[in-house]
């Protein structure tokens, strides 16, 4: 025993990845094989070393809490990162089961995938701009070869799928421009070292940081880049979608979330920069709202409301700019997008997408009549679909604030976020009830009343649902000031 615990202190905070690695290892013995039972002992272990991975994170944290060292940094934040990390793999992994179970090349998909995973996993440990660079490198490569394998029944694709990682192999290079810069003009190798040096004003550093914006905004092919992005998701094999949802645009987010520090010093310093970032969130939210409007098929809408939400992001850092909340709050409203975005997404993808392999047709038409003919799922989807008012938090910090300072006293840049932030609020809804009141039409035709879904889809969609309302109750109370002695956590700012 008291070895074990000697190997736990000594991988701190690695135990997760070792745990996968070996779940790699063990599977690069099967790989070519073509057994049903082999395949599902390797769905079983995958699963229960995510599980373990996924527990082992979170327990060395509260155990042996931070760390850091010239490689790697390990905190509160970055626990909850990665816990969602192998949260969403878990997911993703009933996703390929689902739909790539006959493959031959199944074994050799789930092995790319848990090492996409574990590359994930260490671009959120990393410190060091160099541990970066070659963990977010070899990410996209994964998943390029990953998407590659999962569509390689259809040629047609191949020539989206090369346009679509276009946009990621230019951000690898700008990311490396960006770190020379950083590195040439400070010689140091993290962002917490120059945020924390005197060099943080040399105009290198600014140029660095413009470089790095440029690079995740192409990286999460945001307007007007989303081209490649939506052509691909309309085309692609349905977990392939899952990947890019669940997997690529995750690490992006976190990505631009490492950037808050050195953000929020140049905008303090230079109100030039908080009005980029609002006309940025402005064009985004509009653009991802505007798209998912126009169009009538489910993947579109889907990848278009991907978009929305990412706007929402870097309206998070605007507010945070113009000191509508803190730092802290700011990274509690990107986790708590994260969370919105996940536990809403999921299930609502999960029932879409069995709904378009029974019907043949992505069309926002398959889902009319649904809550007629199916009223469990139809209240379940209604009931996530209706959480996305949640997005109403944000209304809560600019109450607080204006109350302060008088409406017509708090500036320019300020009424401007609250007019961004209410048409945002008023998109969302648009979206929302457009597709809440398809599932209680008049369905065209009764296809949707002979779809048989599978008995483990009612309890996935239940899980997600019951975790909405839980958050939503709590929420309410929270709001109304109620302490009712169950859960005793605070949010810093609130």
């Amino acid at each position: 025993m008291d070895f074990l615990i000697s190997i736990s202190e000594k991988t701190n905070p690695l135990q997760g990845v070792m745990v996968l690695s070996f779940a790699i290892f063990i599977s690069s013995f099967f790989v070519m094989s073509e057994s049903q039972a082999v395949k599902r002992f390797i769905i079983t272990l995958f699963s229960v070393s995510l599980i373990l991975a996924f527990y082992l994170n979170i327990c060395s944290f509260i155990s042996a809490g931070n760390f850091s060292n010239v490689l790697l940094s390990f905190e509160n934040l970055q626990m909850i990162e990665i816990s969602i990390i192998i949260f969403c793999a878990l997911n993703l992994l009933f996703f390929i089961s689902t739909y790539c179970m006959e493959s031959r090349h199944f074994i050799k998909i789930l092995s790319i995938f848990l090492f996409s995973t574990i590359c994930a996993i260490f671009f959120v440990l990393a410190r060091n701009f160099i541990l970066m660079f070659v963990t977010l490198t070899i990410f996209i490569l994964v998943i390029f070869q990953l998407m590659t394998v999962l569509n390689s029944k259809t040629d047609r694709i191949k020539p989206y799928i090369i346009g679509f990682f276009l946009r990621p192999v230019l951000t690898v290079i700008l990311f490396f421009f960006g770190f020379s810069l950083f590195y040439g003009a400070t010689d140091f190798k993290d962002f917490n070292q120059i945020l924390q040096s005197e060099y943080i004003s040399n105009p290198l550093i600014a140029s660095g940081l413009i470089i790095f914006i440029v690079a995740v905004y192409l990286y999460l092919f945001l307007f007007p880049f989303q081209g490649s992005y939506v052509r691909l998701t309309r085309r692609n094999e349905v977990s392939s979608n899952a990947i890019i949802w669940f997997s690529y645009f995750p690490v992006g987010i976190f990505m631009l979330m490492k950037l808050d520090g050195l953000l929020g010093f140049f905008i303090e310093n230079n109100n030039i920069y908080a009005y980029l970032l609002l006309a940025i969130a402005f064009i985004c939210i509009t653009a991802g709202s505007l798209g998912a409007f126009k169009t009538n098929s489910l993947r579109r809408i889907i990848s278009f409301l991907f978009l929305f939400f990412i706007g929402v992001f870097i309206l998070n850092i605007s507010m945070f700019s113009a000191g509508i909340i803190t730092g802290p709050l700011l990274s509690w409203f990107n986790i708590g997008n994260i969370f919105l975005i996940i536990f809403s997404f999921m299930p609502i993808y999960s029932v879409l997408s069995i709904l378009e392999k029974n019907t043949g047709s992505d069309s926002i038409d398959s889902i009319r009549g649904l809550g007629r003919s199916n009223i469990y799922l139809g209240i379940n989807l209604t009931l996530i679909f209706l959480s996305w008012i949640g997005f109403a938090y944000h209304i809560g910090p600019f109450i607080k604030y204006f109350s302060g300072t008088g409406l017509l006293q708090s500036g320019i840049l300020n009424l401007m976020l609250l007019i961004v932030t209410a048409i945002a609020f008023i998109f969302l809804l648009i979206n929302t009830f457009r597709i809440v009141i398809q599932f209680f039409k008049k369905p065209h035709k009764s296809v949707t009343e002979k779809i048989v879904f599978p008995g483990f889809l009612y309890i996935y969609v239940t899980f997600f649902s019951l975790v909405i309302l839980a958050a939503a109750v709590w929420g309410l109370l929270k709001i109304l000031n109620i302490d009712i002695g169950i859960m005793n956590f605070e949010i810093a700012g609130f």
